[in-house]
């Protein structure tokens, strides 16, 4: 059964809804898209989540998910499923090769549209300008701040 997290928070400072497994993430998924008719991805790392089993109260359904399709993705801080509006799948990995200048390994975007859509929402959200660039060492596409890229 899903529950608000004590430790993740939304934009808007509201607590993030958590998942504890994959097989209640993708069950929430179906029973979302059959009870309220939005198609959510469930296949991959990414399954669904939203609501209890058998039971959905609009109230306690997401505002990412009463708006319009949403992912799930699985959080580092909290070790639980959250969800995240489709629009914000990014899809991306730990680069095994790059490191920032914190020494901190890059994420490795599969395509350069997915790290130009990842930029784009840093700069909404942050204000830093980003640029996307070709990894040399694997494949896909890294984000710098520099203004020669790499």
């Amino acid at each position: 059964m899903p529950v608000k997290s004590k430790i993740c928070f939304g934009k808007n400072g509201e607590p993030l809804t958590e998942y504890v497994s994959e097989y209640d993430a993708k069950q929430g998924a179906e029973h979302v898209k059959i009870s309220y008719g939005q198609d959510l991805i469930s296949k991959g790392k990414f399954p669904a989540a939203c609501g209890e089993k058998n039971k959905v109260i609009p109230e306690t359904i997401p505002r990412c998910l009463r708006r319009g399709v949403s992912f799930p993705y699985w959080c580092s801080c909290c070790g639980k499923w959250h969800l995240s509006p489709k629009n914000r799948r990014t899809p991306s990995r730990t680069c095994t090769f790059c490191k920032d200048s914190s020494g901190n390994s890059k994420e490795l975007y599969e395509t350069e549209e997915a790290a130009v859509q990842r930029a784009k929402i840093i700069e909404k959200e942050q204000g830093i300008k980003l640029k996307v660039y070709h990894c040399h060492y694997a494949n896909g596409y890294h984000l710098t701040k520099s203004a020669r890229g790499r």
